[in-house]
């Protein structure tokens, strides 16, 4: 498996870098409104997740010195030198995003069960157990930065009910859960209080993902590249 997350990671930066920095002032491509995620990226352990990241931003980091260690050593050490913080830097940014190829996948499938379960309750908070079931939705929509957003098949301005326990039952072993869905008080109460436990499972791994993202990048990146920066102009 950590080789699939390392083969997306590098399809994920390779899109980021090339095809973004390439078009993104030539040729206007509408985002689509609905939601997509990757179940493979989205099961992954944070420690399956973190290593592929860090193969990556090493990998860069020990190639891009080497090169430079081949041409400039050893007639220019500070020049070297300048590529080893520039080199770290980088490869903290690049480790940083290709940890965002995994949060971004977690964070459509969160949001779109949250949504889905926002849905569900809306219908439903005549009862006690519905309208706990929708506070706690909506607290984890809004807490986490997660977005409403509903997958295409139920998204429509008045969904079919029906539409929508077709669509669970499709889609439950996303949650890992096997009885079926109908519209029967006690099946949904079920199925509303797994699927809160399972977004809040897979939340924990989220935000230790994304705080393992901002500690890498940001002013500690900025601090060596700099500093590599200054060195290669004393050279």
């Amino acid at each position: 498996m950590i080789v699939y997350v390392y083969r997306k990671m590098l399809k994920h930066l390779a899109l980021l870098i090339f095809v973004n920095a390439t078009f993104i002032f030539l040729i206007h491509i509408p985002k689509s409104s609905h939601v997509h995620y990757d179940m493979k990226l989205v099961k992954q352990t944070t420690k399956d997740i973190v290593f592929s990241a860090a193969i990556i931003g090493i990998s860069f980091g020990a190639f891009s010195t080497l090169c430079v260690a081949l041409v400039q050593y050893p007639q220019n050490i500070l020049v070297v030198i300048a590529a080893i913080f520039i080199s770290i830097g980088v490869g903290r940014q690049i480790f940083a995003t290709a940890l965002d190829a995994a949060t971004s996948n977690m964070n459509s499938f969160l949001s779109s069960w949250a949504s889905v379960l926002h849905l569900l309750a809306k219908d439903r908070t005549t009862t006690p157990e519905w309208s706990s079931i929708e506070i706690q939705v909506e607290l984890i929509l809004f807490a986490k930065g997660l977005q409403y957003v509903l997958p295409r098949k139920i998204d429509s301005v008045k969904p079919d009910f029906s539409q929508i326990y077709t669509y669970l039952n499709e889609h439950k072993w996303e949650l890992e859960y096997k009885h079926p869905i109908t519209s029967e008080d006690s099946s949904s109460v079920a199925f509303a209080q797994h699927t809160i436990k399972q977004i809040r499972d897979r939340l924990r791994i989220y935000d230790k993902l994304l705080q393992i993202q901002q500690n890498s990048g940001g002013a500690n990146t900025v601090v060596l590249i700099a500093i590599g920066t200054l060195i290669w102009l004393l050279s």
